[in-house]
């Protein structure tokens, strides 16, 4: 065991050191997901297989954030591409268990609110603006990306400045997207189901893009702070 945390601590090290290997990495394990997802939608057993893969990787998403292996942006490099995927996959409306099959197991293990009844608070406040936001802005596209990209920047504001896992209480991209596919349901608006594929597909150019952004843009104005 102690060798294997070794090995863990090893990789940190070379991960925070060595910035564009950090990269490539977590792209490939983005990838990889990715393919598994893509690869198993067309078994029969499919929603069994991807209730495996999400709780896998959900369970690996807390683990390794909260030692600092994987930072904000890298868990949604590993989320993002397989949510959209789905998102776009789903023909049928009125069929999106794939996709809760797998946003489920990372919401339950990442959504930590029993931390305090202050958290507990903050976080219905802040999702409750969120979904306020989602139904103002569901009908124009370029509100949609700037209330995706404002969510985008503030996940990994808060991931840089507070303690491992306040970013997924106080802004979770699973509960939101739970939340606004219960409002397309209840609502019957289609422009709910637009709002998301604009959401992840922020969230997805902002894991990517973001990290290298951010990491270049550090020196220059170092907004970013260790909580």
């Amino acid at each position: 065991m102690e060798l294997i945390l070794d090995a863990i601590e090893n990789l940190i090290y070379i991960y925070e050191e060595v910035f564009w290997l950090k990269e490539c990495f977590t792209t490939l394990k983005s990838l990889i997901v990715f393919l598994l997802v893509w690869f198993v939608v067309r078994f029969e057993y499919k929603l069994t297989l991807i209730l495996y893969i999400a709780s896998f990787v959900g369970v690996a998403c807390v683990f390794f954030g909260d030692i600092g292996y994987l930072s904000d942006n890298d868990v949604l490099k590993l989320i993002a591409p397989t949510s959209l995927f789905l998102l776009a996959y789903n023909k049928n409306r009125g069929n999106d268990t794939m996709l809760f099959f797998f946003l489920i197991p990372y919401f339950i293990t990442s959504y930590e609110f029993y931390r305090s009844a202050h958290y507990v608070l903050m976080s219905l406040i802040s999702h409750l603006l969120v979904i306020a936001s989602v139904v103002i802005i569901k009908q124009n596209i370029y509100f949609s990306l700037f209330v995706s990209a404002v969510i985008g920047i503030l996940i990994n504001y808060v991931g840089a400045n507070y303690p491992p896992g306040t970013n997924d209480i106080l802004l979770n991209p699973a509960l939101i997207t739970l939340a606004v596919k219960g409002l397309e349901s209840y609502t019957k608006n289609v422009k709910y189901n637009d709002f998301l594929k604009s959401f992840w597909a922020t969230l997805l150019c902002f894991a990517y893009f973001g990290s290298w952004a951010f990491h270049y843009a550090k020196p220059i104005c170092p907004l970013y702070g260790k909580y």
